[in-house]
């Protein structure tokens, strides 16, 4: 996970880089807004913490810039500032922060807040990706439904259901319970179907 710390004092800016990097993150720094920009921009990052008092402009500007661009519209910003008002804070979320986070602040409050806007701002899990294959049996269960309108010869049926039952073993993560009982359900009835009409369906 890649971090931008954009704050203009060079202690906090250090202090920052140093903690955020020992627990993991990948941190680059900014101590002015066009260089914050530069840097979203050029690689935008998982997460920006901001500083709302920055030397070249406010920090709210900056938020608003990041919020407008395409490539970083959706980049969590979490704001850092001594003022405490709740104006400011709501200020700040009006503004397109996610959080906002009062200056003095220990590095453990401020990684438990980093940590709980990342995880809001993952996106929720995908569904398995259903191959070719998968998606080919599952439309044989359909072709089955009227398999009388199908022709095999005994050979060519032994071969389906081989093929069949490898597709089931290799997805059986993806499939669901009552589509392998279906599966396998067909199989059977043709198998069935098979030796009331001497071998040929």
């Amino acid at each position: 996970m890649q971090i931008l710390v954009v704050e203009d004092d060079p202690d906090i800016r250090t202090a920052l880089e140093q903690n955020l990097g020992d627990v993991g993150y990948v941190v680059s720094a900014a101590g002015t807004a066009r260089e914050a920009l530069r840097l979203a921009a050029l690689s935008p990052p998982d997460l920006v913490l901001l500083d709302l008092m920055l030397p070249d402009r406010p920090g709210s500007d900056v938020c608003r810039a990041l919020r407008t661009d395409p490539r970083t519209r959706t980049v969590p910003v979490i704001m850092l500032s001594a003022r405490s008002g709740e104006e400011d804070r709501v200020a700040g979320l009006e503004q397109g922060a996610d959080d906002y986070v009062q200056k003095p602040f220990s590095m453990r409050e401020l990684l438990l807040r980093i940590e709980a806007v990342l995880k809001r701002s993952r996106p929720a899990p995908r569904a398995p990706h259903v191959d070719s294959e998968l998606a080919t049996a599952r439309e044989q269960i359909r072709v089955w439904e009227g398999f009388s309108l199908n022709h095999f010869e005994r050979g060519e049926w032994e071969e389906c259901q081989e093929i069949c039952r490898t597709i089931l073993r290799r997805h059986s993560d993806q499939v669901t319970q009552p589509e392998a009982a279906l599966l396998l359900d067909r199989i059977r009835r043709c198998d069935e179907f098979l030796d009331r009409h001497n071998g040929r369906i």
